[in-house]
């Protein structure tokens, strides 16, 4: 895993199980669900699995990379967030993340997604960096637009077994 890394206002941390206790009350607002197929945890126990799980990496069996970091605020030292990306063995990386309610709206996306793609850039060989966003999730879309990313179409997606469409978004590399 990569070593806790720094932009202006966060700190990013390689995520590990014992930041579930530190993130499970900011993971706890409904509002943070309606746009991803990711469950709430109703415990602070159900959360530590998950990111024990994270934090093993991906299983031999599989031939990606998994990789996954907490957000701290540095004003503050709240968690606020994590981010991931999976890169593949045909040298593409999907990407993800999730900050609490608390934090949007105030650039913390963009500016930890900016440190991701170039994290992933320096070490990795990509052709492509893709992220797919429920086409509901307005800020979530100008947030990939901001960095570049350009809309390749929809995909049929299932947010806890309602049907609903994902935008799919390319950035290119190299």
């Amino acid at each position: 895993m990569s070593p806790t890394a720094q932009t202006v206002r966060l700190r990013i941390e390689p995520l590990r199980t014992s930041h579930a206790p530190l993130r499970f009350d900011a993971l706890s607002d409904a509002r943070i669900y309606a746009y991803i197929p990711d469950e709430m945890h109703a415990t602070v126990d159900s959360l530590s699995r998950r990111y024990a799980f994270l934090e093993r990496g991906a299983p031999p069996q599989v031939d990606e990379v998994w990789l996954n970091w907490a957000l701290q605020r540095i004003d503050t030292s709240a968690y606020i967030g994590t981010l991931q990306a999976t890169v593949t063995p045909d040298s593409h990386a999907f990407v993800g993340y999730v900050l609490t309610p608390s934090a949007w709206g105030q650039g913390f996306a963009t500016e930890s997604c900016r440190w991701l793609l170039a994290t992933l850039q320096k070490r990795f060989v990509l052709n492509e960096i893709l992220a797919s966003v429920d086409v509901r999730n307005l800020p979530s879309l100008r947030v990939l637009e901001r960095l570049g990313f350009n809309c390749i179409g929809t995909e049929a997606a299932e947010i806890r077994g309602e049907p609903t469409t994902d935008f799919r978004y390319r950035l290119g590399c190299g």
